[in-house]
């Protein structure tokens, strides 16, 4: 029986996802509450006052809020799961153990969240286009983000091997 070392850089990583995931939440809130001041701005004439604090907003259509409420509503969930599921594979290898059977769901769960954000983005262009004066002549142009469709592959055969070195991993420990 080997005894395992904590991998120093895996568990510094570990660490650094569970920032930018705190990064992430403290931005997207912030990025909510100045996204939705606008829009009731625009929505009331271009001026918005609260206590200790008034905005004006000038030329901005509240379609355009509601483009930029929408993409934050479809990516920020979906950055912070992925980064979630990141920092526990992330633990198992600073544990010095990354073959354990909880990884390949994870990767599996990682690729399905990146393949959900690009089908909410694909549905949102398409409804922002439908339904939401954006104030411009152009329409948001739908666009097939060929790498994040690449990774959510490349995501699906990592669980894939991380499901079968578990599983190796398991016959060895009940052969003699």
């Amino acid at each position: 029986m080997s005894i395992r070392q904590q991998n120093s850089m895996a568990a510094f990583m570990s660490m650094m996802m569970q920032v930018i995931i705190w990064i992430a939440v403290i931005s997207g809130a912030f990025a909510f509450v100045l996204i939705t001041a606008g829009l009731i701005g625009s929505l009331n004439g271009g001026a918005i006052k609260v206590p200790g604090m008034e905005t004006y907003v000038d030329g901005v259509k509240p379609g355009q809020f509601i483009a930029g409420l929408a993409g934050l509503v479809v990516f920020a969930p979906g950055i912070i799961y992925v980064c979630m599921q990141l920092k526990r594979i992330l633990s198992t290898l600073a544990d010095g153990d990354p073959f354990v059977p909880e990884n390949g769901p994870r990767l599996t769960r990682i690729a399905l969240a990146i393949a959900l954000v690009e089908l909410a983005r694909y549905v949102t262009v398409f409804l922002l286009n439908a339904f939401v004066d954006l104030g411009s002549e152009q329409p948001v142009r739908l666009s097939i983000n060929l790498a994040a469709w690449a990774a959510v592959v490349a995501l699906f055969i990592l669980a894939q091997v991380f499901r079968e070195g578990s599983r190796l991993r398991e016959e060895e420990k009940m052969t003699i």
